[in-house]
């Protein structure tokens, strides 16, 4: 069950107001040092299924599948989100789901290739040919490993913004100002495909994306799971559900490569990215459900391993997930 914990209510008599204010210093002090725990089914809900409802996604690359399976069920099974956040890879999947085209959202993710996704740019194969300080200075001077124009051709082919404009379903997608060290935020009115770019912009792989004369990259580095700007939006909510794309039995692997070093680092720094938000949300936000929903099993996927076979069984490991979250909320 996703643990959700309810939160000690202020007041009381005015000699003991100085014990809530310790309480509320320990309980502040236990969210930095016990993140929460994701669990494979959500906890039965008091609020009707129609209650509304904010679904958060995180993304992590191919692992997105999962969480568009599960999308792709909340919607078949009735649930209307009221509001749709997210970035990195959940960026692309809450626009679809503001776009509401759920065959269209699973299609995508079942043809989804990494040849759509991304292609290392040619100089950065020729500088590999360099001598020794050569290259690295070639690389530097490049900005980015891959060429973002695969992934550009992707965005641009897939959506249909003026659906998403119209939309009962508010939008918010997050990226990071590198300059002004923030977040910035984009919703139904000003999403655009260079907005979505620069949610998926993890730096070093992908260049910064101008947008509005601002470099954005990933909102990932300032909200992996934008919990807390979800309910921070001004959307009125009365429940959220966030999804964490690994199960909480999955395990790394010892990196035996550069690649796996950095795989793994930022593996490790998201998941407990969205447990510390998810658990200051609830710290936050006492009178909103917060559920933490992860897979049910390991996806067997890396970030970056968009094979078919792997990517339908997230997919469908995500409806089923899904369809058992929903099972546990009153129609």
């Amino acid at each position: 069950m996703t643990d959700r914990r309810r939160r000690p209510e202020a007041g009381g008599r005015p000699r003991r107001r100085r014990s809530h204010h310790g309480v509320a210093a320990a309980l502040a002090l236990l969210v930095l040092i016990s993140p929460a725990r994701a669990f494979a089914r959500c906890e039965p809900s008091a609020l009707p299924r129609d209650a509304p409802t904010a679904l958060v996604l995180s993304g992590g690359g191919a692992k997105g599948a999962w969480e568009a399976g599960v999308a792709s069920a909340l919607l078949r099974g009735g649930l209307s989100p009221a509001l749709a956040a997210g970035s990195s890879a959940g960026a692309l999947t809450a626009v679809m789901v503001a776009d509401g085209r759920v065959d269209r959202l699973e299609a995508v993710w079942r043809g989804l290739t990494a040849e759509q996704v991304f292609a290392l740019r040619p100089s950065v194969f020729f500088a590999g040919l360099l001598p020794g300080w050569l290259t690295l200075f070639t690389l530097n001077q490049l900005g980015s490993l891959l060429d973002p124009r695969p992934l550009r051709d992707l965005i641009a082919g897939t959506l249909d913004l003026e659906r998403v404009r119209a939309s009962p379903v508010a939008v918010l997608v997050v990226t990071t100002d590198l300059v002004r060290r923030q977040a910035r935020a984009f919703d139904n009115r000003t999403i655009s495909v260079d907005a979505l770019m620069a949610a998926s912009a993890v730096p070093g792989a992908f260049p910064p994306v101008s947008v509005g004369g601002d470099l954005l990259v990933d909102g990932g580095l300032v909200g992996r799971a934008p919990v807390l700007e979800a309910l921070a939006s001004g959307v009125p909510v009365r429940r959220v559900l966030v999804l964490l794309s690994y199960s909480a039995d999955e395990r790394g692997e010892p990196p035996t490569t550069l690649r796996r070093t950095l795989e793994e680092a930022f593996e490790t720094m998201m998941i407990h990215q969205i447990r510390r938000d998810t658990e200051l949300a609830r710290l936050k936000y006492p009178d909103v459900e917060i559920h933490l929903l992860a897979p049910s099993a390991p996806l067997a996927l890396r970030p970056l391993d968009f094979d078919a076979d792997r990517l339908v069984h997230a997919l469908e490991l995500g409806r089923r997930d899904g369809a058992t979250c929903l099972e546990a909320w009153p129609r």
